[in-house]
């Protein structure tokens, strides 16, 4: 534990920009919690105080189980899986994910290349489109009253094979050309 501690005291720049958007995401999330539905003040406080042990261990086990613990609070507090608010919550743990991988992905004092930013800020700008995109997608669904059934599943299907095409392209194809 004094590690982990003497650690956040030596962080570089870099890491301390990441820690910070943990923080930033799972607040984000929180209040996306308390906007959609109706979540206990227990749950908040819990947020919280897993927010900054993940702060402290990024590295770990740690972020999944935060995320899970979110999943949790959301379905508990949230009437209707499908609400306008279910995007900036799936976008917040999505930034909470990247920030977390980048986070462990060097020493705490270490500096991350930008490079490596610029890599990740384009799969969660790819990622973050495509949750949007699939977020109206089902929306709209709902709206034309679809509510599942072949016409979903289609759509579904049809959403993978974008998904794994559009990362193939980014991350495949491109970086053979690169090296």
């Amino acid at each position: 534990m004094r590690d982990l501690i003497e650690d956040l005291k030596t962080l570089s720049p870099e890491q301390t920009v990441l820690r910070g958007l943990i923080v930033f995401s799972l607040l984000g999330f929180a209040l996306v919690l308390v906007l959609a539905g109706e979540s206990s003040v227990y749950a908040l406080v819990v947020l919280v105080i897993l927010g900054g042990v993940c702060v402290l261990n990024p590295h770990t086990v740690l972020p999944a189980a935060v995320m899970i613990y979110c999943l949790a609070t959301w379905w508990a507090g949230v009437s209707e899986p499908l609400v306008p608010w279910a995007t900036p919550a799936a976008l917040c743990l999505l930034l909470l994910h990247t920030a977390c991988a980048l986070t462990a992905a060097a020493p705490a004092q270490a500096r991350i290349p930008r490079q490596l930013f610029g890599q990740y800020a384009v799969r969660l700008a790819i990622v973050a489109g495509a949750t949007v995109a699939l977020s109206l997608v089902a929306w709209v669904h709902q709206s034309w009253g679809y509510g599942g059934g072949l016409i979903a599943l289609t759509s579904g299907l049809f959403a993978l094979g974008a998904s794994l095409g559009v990362y193939y392209w980014a991350v495949t194809l491109k970086q053979d050309h690169v090296g």
